[in-house]
C-alpha cells in the first residue's frame, strides 16, 4: 500500500532507521543520511513537500518525498525527488513504478508542470528512469 503521509508518521516508525541505514548503504553518495526533522516539518507546513509511505502487512517498507517549488530562472512550478527508496526484498510486481505514478498525481494536483527524478549513477532506479522517462540533465558532485 501507497499513501501520503505527514514525515513524522515515517520517521517515527520503527522500521525507519533500517531503511535509512539501506537507503544510505545503496544510494548515498554523502554516506548514512541524517534526517533533519526540523527541516522537513518546516518544508511539510509550508506546502513545500509531500511524503509518502510504502506499507506491506502494515510494516514501513519504503519511503518518498517530494519537492515543490518555483524555479526561479524560468517562473514555473515543478517538483522533484528528494529521496525514493524501497527496501531491496520489497522491490517487486510494480510497486516501485506504483510509487513513482503518486508521486507524479501529487505534483499534478500540485499544479506543477514536470517532475524531476534522480538516481544514483548505474543504479537500479536509474535504470528503470532510463526506460520511462528522457534524460535530460547530469550533475556533478565535487567535494569542498
Amino acid at each position: 500500500m501507497i499513501c501520503k503521509v505527514a514525515f513524522d508518521e515515517i520517521y517515527l516508525d520503527e522500521n525507519f532507521e533500517a531503511l535509512v541505514q539501506e537507503y544510505g548503504e545503496e544510494c548515498s553518495a554523502l554516506g548514512v543520511p541524517e534526517p533533519q526533522p526540523d527541516l522537513y516539518r518546516m518544508l511539510e507546513a509550508g506546502g513545500g513537500m509531500q511524503v509518502f509511505g510504502v506499507y506491506e502487512d502494515e510494516k514501513l517498507v519504503g519511503f518518498a518525498s517530494v519537492l515543490v517549488y518555483i524555479l526561479p530562472h524560468f517562473g514555473r512550478k515543478v517538483a522533484s525527488s528528494e529521496s525514493v527508496f524501497l527496501s531491496a526484498k520489497n522491490r517487486k510486481c510494480w510497486v516501485g513504478i506504483d510509487l513513482l505514478e503518486e508521486m507524479k498525481e501529487y505534483a499534478k494536483e500540485a499544479g506543477c508542470e514536470k517532475f524531476l527524478f534522480s538516481a544514483p549513477v548505474d543504479s537500479n532506479f536509474a535504470q528503470l528512469l532510463s526506460i520511462l522517462y528522457p534524460h535530460i540533465s547530469n550533475v556533478y558532485m565535487v567535494d569542498l
